[in-house]
């Protein structure tokens, strides 16, 4: 099989892809041929190591685990001897995403609960695009008490979790729902169901007056003031992203800030680590099959091709996702 590996912490410099010999499966897993997986800030921050607060799981010096990705779409080629295939509702040949640590590669193993059957309708780049960052919009909107018939502010609406946070809150009910980007992606976040859209480059959102029940910082550029003035009674600021140049803490850095700021403070403020849900993965299934959610897809590149789109991703401002087809 070929895999993205590393053996040490760094830029783009420090992945390969290697051929390796396919270990003997778990017997709680299921293998899957991969035939998709996609790029999150999750991956540059393994690969660099970066923040440090991770490095206690990850590895002090070095990496533990050589593999990378998360984001996986693919066919189930096998199943571990104790996991019984009626029970988990998973047969080989059934098309499945979900996650896979390792998922860069054309083979990965994952917990039969980490995966959900793929919609027929969806292309298995699609769904591998969708697992983390739908997630993470989902779990976001929920920590921000949303319910429907609430206004909603997706600030970072083109990137990677926020073009699926505009759509869930569509989706879920929304009364009104208002993204911020760049010029280059107003009509992009407009077509994925915002009823209005604030070009950051021109000040739209600095001039903004407007108030809403859930405010999702994603982009992180807005300080953390203005957004709770932006914020109905009751409302809630769930601090999503930010930048990641914190050694320590990296994006969590702005969330804590943003936390203790807002400790004696009448408006909510709310940071989001997004957690796999095997409920939330079926939640967002339906959505992909019902076509209330749909994927964009920044570009597509090869195994080969990961180190440099990876690098992109680090530099920011990508619309959508990178998917990798091995």
């Amino acid at each position: 099989m070929r895999a993205i590996r590393r053996t040490r912490y760094g830029g783009p410099e420090v992945l390969a892809v290697e051929h390796c010999v396919e270990q003997p499966l778990a017997s709680d897993r299921v293998r899957i041929a991969v035939r998709a997986a996609s790029l999150n800030p999750f991956e540059w921050h393994h690969q660099r190591g970066l923040p440090l607060l991770m490095r206690p799981s990850s590895g002090w010096t070095a990496p533990r685990d050589h593999w990378l990705g998360v984001d996986v779409a693919g066919v189930v080629v096998e199943l571990g001897a104790d996991v019984d295939g009626d029970a988990v509702d998973l047969h080989v040949g059934d098309e499945v995403f979900g996650g896979a640590p390792g998922s860069l590669a054309d083979r990965a193993d994952a917990r039969p609960n980490l995966l959900a059957k793929k919609p027929a309708a969806v292309s298995f780049e699609e769904a591998a695009a969708v697992p983390l960052a739908g997630l993470t919009a989902l779990q976001a909107l929920r920590k921000g008490r949303f319910h429907e018939g609430h206004a909603v502010l997706v600030l970072g609406a083109s990137g990677g979790v926020g073009h699926y946070a505009v759509q869930l809150a569509r989706a879920l009910g929304a009364s009104r729902v208002v993204g911020s980007c760049s010029t280059r992606n107003v009509a992009l976040v407009r077509s994925l169901g915002a009823d209005d859209v604030l070009d950051y480059t021109r000040g739209d959102v600095d001039s903004l007056d407007e108030c809403f029940d859930v405010v999702l910082d994603i982009a992180g550029g807005a300080p953390v003031h203005f957004l709770r003035q932006r914020l109905k009674p009751g409302g809630s600021v769930v601090l999503v992203g930010g930048p990641g140049d914190g050694r320590v803490l990296g994006p969590a850095t702005r969330i804590v800030g943003g936390l203790l700021t807002s400790a004696f403070r009448p408006q909510r403020v709310v940071g989001v680590n997004a957690s796999w849900s095997a409920e939330d993965l079926q939640q967002l299934a339906g959505l992909l099959e019902r076509g209330h959610l749909r994927s964009v897809i920044h570009r597509r590149v090869s195994l080969d091709e990961t180190a440099d789109a990876l690098a992109e991703v680090e530099a920011g401002h990508v619309a959508g996702k990178i998917v990798v087809v091995p």
